[in-house]
């Protein structure tokens, strides 16, 4: 039951030397700092109101503005240099380096070329698209006039006329006809909504003309170009093709930036550090010369944590470590260390909550039930071998981060259990080829027995939770309370079952003993849950409501029986993908069909029974078990830690 042991230090270092000192502590990656600028805490301490808040750098707008730089080249070669795949991904190893470094690699990069370089591509792309959507609005507003075949410049030129050259809706155009009798009119073209026209009048008439058009709701077509439509479409279509052939030349190019791409990579690691060193002085008070830096370290890290002090700052500095105090309980941040098994369901636990200082880490009691439900749901051979396999080789070759190398150990030690179970039930893929395996115990006759299994087991986990309660308190310093609040109701749920034992197998002693100690367990119950209330009636009335609550342990006992549901009800579905599978005929049935529907539905089964297994056990967890000793309400432990996207950024 692991949690990490902390210390909390107090430096005081030179202000001129604090940058070469956060530099080393982010590659240690080991120390969390407290916000010393946190109004409340400021308020409860007269000493640190004396001091002034530390700033960010002024330099932070230069490297922000070169983190920024580095991000924009970024997202714009990562659109056009190619990808590698999934598997390509998994199976390449990051590049490894410490922070110094990485500095020296960015330093000879030459990346603001590689910057500018890229700015000047992206900027003749944006100028091709500009010109592009310019000339596909051109020929867009001319495709309706592309039959008009005298040039448009030679409208301009007509001196006893008046030209209109534009569209009406198609409602007005039998009133168009009719109405400019005394014009030339030519329909250009139609589509669903409108007519486009050429009218020609004489200039006598050309204000009544268009006093009409406008009662028709006219739309002109307004141009400067000269030649005709076709023409002009065809010219832009033609500087189109052009400009598409212009930018697939560019982005070949850019798809050769593989070099380009890593290069920038690395600066933006190195700036992303950077800046975040330059923002967690935030979190200091100082003076005009001298830094105040405290926060949280694990105490087997010290050592490593002088030595830096001392490597950077030489003999002027002050750092002082303390044993956590009583009242700082709830502000030490909570760092878990396991053994490989329990740390794989480390996430179990802080998915819920992790625990407060005080308390204990309950992962390594989790382990151990999670491993059991969990194989006694999914309960196949077939699947926990596909798990097992699947698992071994993607650890083998693969590399993963350690948020995900951690998930996939948890479903490798996972893949034991159902291996086991399944070999209980003796289920390999359901039924498949109705193999008489050996079985301890069968799925279609013996279901009151596994039913009878899941009740057990779960009692096991209830008086292991209460269990678990006393010890938390008798650790806390509060044996009595650990006899009254764990002790008063394992003698009760005890002596519940001897009488019910007595009774379902005639043995009168052992019902006699149990009736005994189920009334001295009720009367502990209801003469000690109530000690927190002043008043004598209302201890009794609260000893009375909890003994009451002797039928949530009744709710639990039921709970656990989804243990025996869902593994039949999975087992049932993979005999059922195997009937089907065998009822289709011949040889295509044989050799195609069937081995398509055992696949297909035996996937699904599997993602199914894993996903049912993963909820259930975590839900009986979670409920039953941790709401027996386990309130949570720690804070995860954040060092001040190197970012990584791209590489691995090592610790030194």
């Amino acid at each position: 039951m692991a949690i990490v042991k902390m210390n909390k230090f107090t430096l005081l270092a030179f202000e001129s030397k604090k940058e070469a000192l956060l530099e080393k502590l982010q590659g240690f990656s080991s120390a969390e700092f407290i916000d010393l600028q946190d109004e409340n805490l400021l308020e409860d301490n007269e000493l640190l109101q004396d001091l002034t808040k530390d700033v960010v750098d002024s330099d932070i707008a230069k490297w922000e503005e070169q983190l920024s730089k580095v991000k924009f080249a970024l997202q714009f070669l990562q659109d056009y240099v190619p990808k590698q795949s999934m598997l390509q991904a998994l199976r390449s190893e990051k590049l490894s380096l410490s922070l110094s470094e990485l500095e020296e690699r960015v330093s000879s990069s030459g990346w603001e070329a590689i910057y500018d370089k890229v700015k000047s591509k992206d900027d003749e792309l944006t100028k091709l698209d500009n010109e592009k959507t310019k000339l596909q609005g051109i020929v867009q507003s001319l495709q309706p006039y592309e039959n008009f075949d005298a040039p448009l410049g030679s409208l301009k030129e007509l001196e006893e006329t008046v030209y209109f050259l534009g569209s009406v809706a198609n409602q007005y155009e039998e009133a168009l006809n009719s109405d400019l009798n005394d014009c030339y009119l030519e329909i250009v073209s139609k589509n669903n909504q409108d007519t486009y026209f050429f009218a020609l009048c004489n200039k006598d008439n050309a204000e009544n003309a268009a006093e009409i058009l406008r009662g028709f709701g006219f739309t002109p077509f307004k141009t400067e170009e000269e030649d005709t439509p076709l023409k002009l479409i065809h010219d832009s279509n033609e500087r189109i093709s052009l400009i598409e052939s212009d930018k697939f030349i560019i982005k070949e190019e850019l798809a050769g930036y593989d070099d380009e791409l890593k290069k920038l990579q690395l600066a933006y690691e190195y700036y992303n550090n950077l800046v975040a060193r330059k923002h967690v002085t935030n979190k200091f008070l100082k003076t005009e010369s001298v830094s105040l830096i405290q926060g949280w370290v694990p105490v087997k890290h010290n050592e490593k944590f002088t030595k830096i002090a001392d490597e950077v700052l030489g003999a002027d500095y002050y750092l002082n470590f303390e044993d956590v105090k009583e009242e700082e309980i709830d502000d030490v941040p909570i760092a878990l260390e396991n053994n490989d098994l329990n740390a794989a369901f480390e996430d179990v636990t802080s998915m819920y909550a992790l625990p407060k200082y005080n308390e204990v880490d309950p992962t390594p009691v989790v382990a151990p039930f999670y491993l059991i439900f969990f194989g006694m749901m999914v309960a196949d051979m077939g699947y926990g071998l596909l798990m097992l396999i699947g698992t071994i080789l993607a650890l083998k070759f693969f590399n993963f981060d350690d948020g995900m190398k951690k998930m996939v150990k948890f479903f490798h030690y996972l893949s034991y259990p159902t291996i086991a179970f399944g070999a209980i039930y003796g289920a390999f893929f359901g039924d498949l080829f109705k193999l008489q395996l050996p079985r301890l115990l069968d799925t279609n006759t013996d279901v009151m027995s596994i039913l009878a299994l899941s009740v057990v087991f779960g009692a096991i986990q209830i008086f292991f939770g209460l269990g678990m309660k006393a010890y938390v308190l008798c650790k806390l310093g509060r044996p009595l309370d650990a006899l009254m609040d764990a002790g008063s109701w394992a003698l009760t749920l005890i002596s519940l079952g001897l009488m019910a034992g007595g009774m379902f197998l005639e043995i009168p002693v052992l019902k006699t003993v149990g009736i005994a100690g189920s009334i001295i367990g009720a009367l502990a119950i209801v003469l000690t849950q109530g000690r927190m209330m002043k008043s004598a009636g209302g201890k009794i009335g609260q000893g009375l409501y909890e003994l009451y609550n002797i039928t949530g342990y009744v709710g639990d006992l039921v709970s656990y029986t989804r243990l025996m549901a869902i593994g039949l009800s999975g087992g049932s579905i993979a005999g059922a993908v195997n009937m089907i599978m065998n009822m289709v005929p011949g040889p295509i049935g044989a050799f195609l069909v069937g081995p398509l529907i055992f696949i297909i539905f035996q996937t699904v089964n599997l993602l199914l029974s894993l996903l049912s297994g993963y909820v259930h056990t975590l839900r009986l967890t979670y409920v039953e078990y941790f709401g027996k000793f386990y309130d949570g309400g720690g804070k995860a432990f954040k060092p001040f830690e190197t970012q990584n996207e791209y590489i691995n950024l090592t610790r030194e």
